[in-house]
């Protein structure tokens, strides 16, 4: 929590870089008449690898705009990053709705939907809870929560969807994360399917320092990401790939990257995965024919990896051959084909399966063994 609370009074600055030598909207510049509205609201989407495309170090930074209010000069428009990056919330047209209004997709695992006021809120919103150490004496440190105050209703496909989160009331309409807001994610990472259709409504025990309820619209849809494969590693558009040139250690696996948590007991990519081997050249370079399809078949081999330390997120699955020595994920000196047939591999939390494309085809060569 404290890390999202820290990262505005630096994206603060940040947001100031826009605007030249003007002085910068501060979180002050709020409305303070009337009541409280939803100048938008966000959730956290995959588009991170625009920021940090460097795989697979992504950062899950942007926050993508579900929700507009039209003609409202308070809402977000180009916002700064702690990246020194920025990013588009809502149009600068302020007669003109999010770009993905009511559709905004949710990142999965650990997606979350930020609600964004134009009014500092009355801070009973949330509980401060006195943090202890480990000897249970009292640190000083309080943080909050709204788990218990329960600010706005979450659903999605119709279904309550238990959750937590705090009130931010730092920020404003550049910094990072935009605010004051409502920030809401549910307890459970792998509570809700993949694809989902989601709702988060705004309750009336929120309202402003002078007791007023919020205004104007007051429920909001977005979704949740479908899972997909985002990139292996190494991936058929890395150089060499294609005619085997590219040259990979035989104890290293091919690891296939997704979007959502990997169910393990549910990975049914042999049935259409073609894996096909043949010895180097006689100059230990790649034999070319195996990448044109000819080499014979082998058993391939899958295994979901915990590349989070926490079981329910392993985003990783391992491909190797279930026929090399040892701990070896591939033969030395031999040449592979790597080809899938739209195999499928499911979420943990459930939703459509993703879908690896027929088109995908990876062919590589191992040294020869030490």
């Amino acid at each position: 929590m404290l890390v999202y609370r820290s990262l505005v009074a630096g994206a603060i600055s940040i947001g100031a870089l826009l605007v030249g030598c003007e002085k910068p909207d501060q979180p002050t510049d709020l409305r303070t008449d009337g009541p409280p509205g939803v100048t938008s609201v966000v959730v956290m989407s995959d588009l991170a690898t625009a920021v940090d495309p460097v795989p697979p170090a992504l950062s899950r930074l942007i926050e993508s705009a579900t929700y507009c209010n039209l003609n409202d000069e308070k809402r977000p428009g180009l916002v700064g990053l702690p990246t020194a990056t920025t990013t588009q919330i809502c149009p600068d047209d302020l007669t003109k709705p999010a770009v993905t209004e009511g559709a905004a997709e949710g990142a999965p695992p650990n997606w979350y939907v930020r609600v964004v006021f134009d009014e500092l809120l009355d801070p009973t919103i949330e509980d401060l809870i006195p943090q202890v150490d480990a000897m249970g004496n009292p640190t000083g440190i309080k943080l909050g929560t709204i788990a218990n105050t329960k600010p706005v209703t979450l659903r999605c496909n119709g279904v309550d969807v238990p959750y937590g989160g705090y009130y931010v009331p730092n920020g404003n309409k550049v910094s990072y994360p935009v605010g004051p807001s409502l920030f809401v994610q549910p307890v459970s990472a792998v509570s809700v399917p993949t694809g989902a259709t989601c709702e988060v409504a705004v309750n009336t025990n929120v309202k402003n320092k002078k007791g007023d309820t919020v205004k104007g619209m007051a429920s909001f849809n977005f979704k949740i990401a479908p899972m997909k494969l985002r990139f292996s590693s190494p991936d058929p558009s890395d150089k060499g790939a294609s005619d085997g040139s590219l040259e990979l250690d035989p104890a290293a696996p091919v690891s296939l990257f997704f979007t959502a948590a990997v169910d393990p007991a549910n990975l049914p990519l042999a049935a259409n995965t073609v894996l096909r081997s043949g010895p180097n050249n006689a100059d230990g370079s790649a034999n070319t024919a195996v990448c044109a399809g000819t080499g014979g078949t082998l058993a391939v081999a899958g295994a979901a990896q915990d590349g989070t330390a926490a079981a329910t997120l392993a985003l990783i699955v391992d491909i190797f051959d279930s026929a090399a020595p040892g701990m070896d994920s591939f033969v030395a000196d031999t040449t592979y084909l790597l080809k899938f047939n739209n195999a499928t591999v499911t979420a943990k939390q459930g939703g459509p399966a993703a879908v690896i494309p027929a088109g995908y085809s990876l062919c590589f060569h191992t040294p020869a063994a030490m």
